[in-house]
């Protein structure tokens, strides 16, 4: 008896599950659901959008005065006197350096002697000889063995000077030159005192004529000459580097003084000469100094690409009114060449299996295998040109084992981000 009691309260028990079972099944999910969740594959998703992107030139140039000049003298001789050092302001023709003007103050007097004797023997030429006449003939003999006698001290010290390397090959020829023409003077004033006592021809008016003109500019030559020995500055700005000293010798074109403009600096991009078409004269850049920022602008680009490198030289100017940037330093130089609205999506959601990339949207529960077109790659993200527009359901991961019209379900909903 209990026994059967047992068996029956076991089927009771059985019939009950299998009624409940039954409904729950019958009220509240159809079998084909329970078909399609276990067919389907789990995906994630995102929903696709457009993002703007900026494509961005990062170069590095040195910074430079944007007007630099290297100061010399034309002239040799003895440095007496260089008032300014590194870092001090000079103002356009301040009086940078001075050489000795002994040499070249006596090189005018001489000439000056010269050219009132030239003017002295072409007034007697033409006028006719007097007592008084002769006299200054014999004066401007006298006055033209003076000037060979220095001429030809000059030669012997400008030879000694050659000889000790502080003087150009040239620099010693024209003092040789001077001591030849020096003769040829005062055989000229020779010849002329002759005329003058003789009383002169019209051809010889015209020959104490050409003297005369010669002299004159013999002394406006000695002239600028002694003013060359002051070495003066072609524009404002700062003494960058100071090249020589007091009491040295200084030969022709020997620097003295390097001075620049920086209040204003200017450096050298090198641009790849594709990216050339983005830049433009007046266009702005920034550049960056240990997290100091500045707008530069674009001043020019240079007409060649550089063969080695293939870049094209932009030259950006600063401004720099403190001065505390430095030519010399190295600035960081950023600016946005392109700007546009895109697609992009990660890389991981694209294939390419022997045919045209594609990628796989979730259309109506269902993977829809899309070709799409491919543009640049930014940050492991791939930029889509075709196929897909924004707001489309874009299958992220679980897309590498799915085929077209494949069901999936969605783990955790579709994501909008």
């Amino acid at each position: 008896m209990n026994a059967w009691i047992r068996k029956a309260a076991g089927s009771v028990a059985l019939l009950s599950l299998v009624l409940v079972g039954t409904a729950c099944t019958t009220g509240e999910q159809p079998a084909s659901s329970v078909e399609t969740r276990l067919d389907a594959k789990v995906v994630e998703t995102k929903r696709v959008q457009t993002k703007t992107v900026r494509t961005e030139s990062e170069l590095s140039g040195t910074l430079a005065p944007v007007e630099e000049v290297t100061v010399a003298f034309e002239f040799a001789g003895e440095i007496k006197r260089m008032p300014f050092k590194e870092g001090d302001s000079v103002k356009k023709g301040d009086v940078l350096a001075v050489l000795g003007t002994t040499d070249y103050s006596l090189q005018l007097a001489m000439a000056n002697a010269e050219a009132n004797g030239a003017n002295a023997q072409l007034a007697k030429a033409k006028n006719g000889s007097r007592k008084e006449e002769v006299q200054q003939a014999q004066a401007a003999v006298e006055a033209k063995q003076i000037s060979l006698q220095q001429a030809e001290s000059d030669y012997r010290r400008m030879e000694q000077l050659h000889k000790n390397g502080a003087i150009s090959q040239s620099e010693f020829e024209r003092a040789k030159n001077a001591r030849e023409l020096a003769e040829k003077d005062l055989f000229q004033a020779k010849a002329t005192y002759s005329l003058v006592v003789e009383g002169a021809r019209a051809e010889d008016v015209n020959a104490t004529q050409a003297s005369y003109q010669g002299a004159m500019a013999a002394r406006n030559q000695a002239a600028a000459t002694l003013a060359k020995t002051e070495a003066k500055a072609p524009f404002a700005g700062t003494v960058l580097a100071k090249m020589a000293d007091v009491g040295q010798l200084a030969g022709p074109g020997a620097p003295v003084y390097r001075i620049g403009n920086i209040q204003q600096l200017k450096t050298i991009l090198p641009v790849p000469d594709q990216d050339i078409s983005s830049w433009r004269a007046g266009d702005e850049v920034e550049l960056a100094l240990y997290g100091n920022k500045r707008k530069g602008k674009v001043t020019n680009i240079y007409p060649a690409t550089n063969e080695q490198t293939g870049t094209i030289g932009v030259e950006v100017v600063v401004d720099n009114a403190a001065k505390d940037w430095f030519a010399g330093q190295v600035v960081s130089a950023k600016r946005t060449l392109e700007q546009k609205a895109a697609i992009f999506i990660p890389t991981q959601a694209v294939f390419s299996r022997g045919s045209e990339p594609y990628v796989f949207l979730l259309t109506e529960g269902k993977a829809r295998k899309t070709t799409v077109t491919l543009g640049e790659y930014v940050d492991n993200e791939l930029e889509i040109t075709a196929g897909i527009a924004a707001g489309d359901v874009l299958i992220t991961d679980g897309a590498d084992r799915l085929l077209d019209g494949d069901r999936v379900t969605v783990k955790g909903g579709v994501k909008h981000d």
